[in-house]
């Protein structure tokens, strides 16, 4: 820019000055023409006077003049023949086709063949018809013009140069603030806003520098609410727990979060890249393709890794810069809560069975004593069986209890126990049973204390060791140790019974699960179930050592908070 303003305006001074000095040539050299005229009719009028007043020959006259100066004087008789001549000695010789003399009283000029140099010429009649014709050479006069015309010429040159450099110089101060501008709007450009003070030199320059600012700054401010949005926006998607995915009617992928991302092995960035070359599952590209064409939700279940995802397709018209979107794709990992779904079914059709058996035998008893089948003597035994069969109802509806509790209590607890003591009461309370089947309980038990629920810790220790006893060997032991170490509680029970087959170790825990389908004992199914959920609520953990006619070993590891 710089060196286009200074070149045209270089360009438009050195016309401007070829305009100038044509003028001002034509004037000088108009002006020059015009005195000549009027010295010359000043000289022939002197030259007149001073020939009418001569006394002499014409031949005297003008030798006189040609002693006194360097003046041509030529005297013609009336038809225009020379009588005498200042520089020419020769008379006779016809001049009437001069310029000078077919046009008497002009001026002109032109070179003399005679004496080789350029004169000017002027003629009159004289009174007594003769002519007198008066020249004096054109160079001294030429030689003014040159010189004139010639400084004239250095003066311009010299201007067009110190105006080149004055306007330079005046390009540069003009051309720092504009250099601020362009930087100013590269920045603007790059998303970086800067504000420039309007201190320049020239109204014009400022009141723009001024409405740029205006624009920073509006501009600042809306690119960072619109980056707050966004911000807030992506937070939002990448903490829904779940993909989300945009598409446009070419089913090109326009949008998608980090869950996305990981899911399918997306880039940082898509350029209208088709939804199926990175989705490899065929029913969500032809969820996509259905919903792009019919305007209507798809909903369904699809596994995906080894993970089960609740997959939906919606219709939608959202406008993402020059795009526009209208399909969303949200995924969101489903896996526990199927599973928990699942479990809780089992639960209910478990407990349902569960339940049922001793309703059954509840009112089968029922019936036959009302119906009076039953005889006095067996009135007893009955008896007997309906209580047993309550115990297994209250034992069930305990353990469910229980279980509820576990998973929907969240309140932490705040009670300083002694897990020794609480061991010895589940030992005093289970030696009836274990003398029962002839097993010896040894227990190895160290202080211990920990802040937890009673309950939690009493249910935990008595599942595990009545289990221990009750699939123990008759005449076998059943070990019992609890100890302190590097800030857990360790508790292990061991026994030599009938162990735990490899197929079964890992859902021995769940839920009702019964190893021998067919072996009746009066246990609810629920015991191992409590103790997974009692070392889930503390946050330890439980290994499992088992093997057929080997034997069982359980360890609970719980952190002392």
């Amino acid at each position: 820019m710089r060196r286009t303003l200074i070149r045209n305006n270089i360009i438009i001074y050195a016309i401007s000055f070829v305009l100038f000095f044509v003028v001002v040539s034509v004037i000088i050299y108009w002006f020059n023409q015009r005195k000549q005229e009027e010295f010359m009719h000043f000289l022939i009028e002197e030259v007149e006077l001073s020939y009418l007043s001569y006394d002499g020959s014409d031949s005297d006259f003008v030798l006189d003049f040609k002693q006194e100066n360097d003046r041509r004087i030529t005297i013609l008789d009336e038809n225009g023949f020379v009588l005498a001549d200042s520089h020419d000695a020769v008379v006779g010789t016809d001049k009437s086709q001069r310029p000078e003399i077919v046009n008497l009283g002009s001026v002109v000029r032109r070179h003399s063949a005679t004496i080789d140099v350029d004169l000017i010429y002027t003629a009159i009649r004289l009174d007594d018809g003769n002519i007198l014709r008066v020249s004096i050479p054109l160079k001294p006069q030429a030689e003014t013009f040159n010189i004139l015309f010639f400084w004239l010429l250095i003066s311009g040159a010299f201007m067009v140069i110190l105006n080149s450099i004055i306007l330079k110089k005046m390009g540069e101060n003009l051309y720092q603030p504009w250099i601020k501008v362009r930087d100013n709007l590269i920045m603007l450009r790059e998303g970086r806003y800067q504000v420039l003070p309007p201190n320049t030199p020239y109204p014009e320059i400022n009141q723009i520098i001024h409405e740029m600012n205006t624009i920073n700054l509006a501009t600042a401010k809306h690119v960072d609410e619109i980056e707050d949005y966004q911000s807030q926006l992506s937070h939002i998607l990448n903490e829904m727990d779940q993909a989300v995915l945009l598409a446009d009617q070419e089913e090109n992928i326009l949008f998608f979060n980090d869950d996305a991302k990981a899911l399918f092995k997306l880039p940082d960035k898509l350029n209208n890249i088709k939804s199926y070359r990175y989705i490899r599952e065929v029913k969500i590209n032809e969820a996509i393709s259905s919903t792009i064409q019919d305007k209507k939700l798809k909903f369904f279940d699809l596994k995906i890794q080894g993970k089960l995802y609740e997959i939906r397709v919606f219709p939608v018209t959202i406008h993402i810069k020059d795009y526009i979107a209208t399909v969303l794709i949200t995924l969101k990992n489903v896996t526990h809560e199927r599973t928990v779904e699942a479990m809780k079914k089992d639960f209910f059709s478990h407990a349902s069975h569960e339940l049922k058996s001793p309703l059954t035998a509840i009112k089968g008893y029922a019936e036959l004593i009302e119906f009076g089948l039953v005889k006095d003597e067996e009135i007893k035994k009955v008896s007997q069986n309906i209580n047993k069969q309550v115990t297994t109802m209250n034992a069930l509806v305990e353990d469910m209890l229980m279980l509820s509790r576990l998973e929907n209590i969240t309140e932490e607890p705040n009670e300083m126990c002694s897990l020794t003591s609480i061991l010895d009461q589940v030992v005093e309370q289970l030696k009836p049973f274990a003398m029962k089947q002839n097993i010896e309980l040894q227990v190895n038990a160290e202080s211990v204390e920990m802040i937890c629920d009673q309950l939690d810790i009493y249910k935990l220790f008595k599942n595990l060791v009545e289990n221990a006893i009750k699939y123990s060997d008759l005449g076998k032991k059943v070990e019992i140790q609890l100890t302190q170490k590097n800030g857990e509680v360790i508790f292990t029970v061991k026994d030599y019974g009938i162990g735990i087959a490899e197929e079964h170790q890992s859902r021995v825990f769940e839920r009702f699960y019964r190893i021998d389908k067919g072996r009746i004992d009066t246990g609810t199914g629920l015991g191992l179930a409590i103790v997974k959920h009692v070392v889930l609520k503390y946050q330890g953990k439980i290994h499992l050592e088992s093997g057929l006619s080997k034997g069982t070993k359980i360890t609970v590891e719980l952190p002392i908070k």
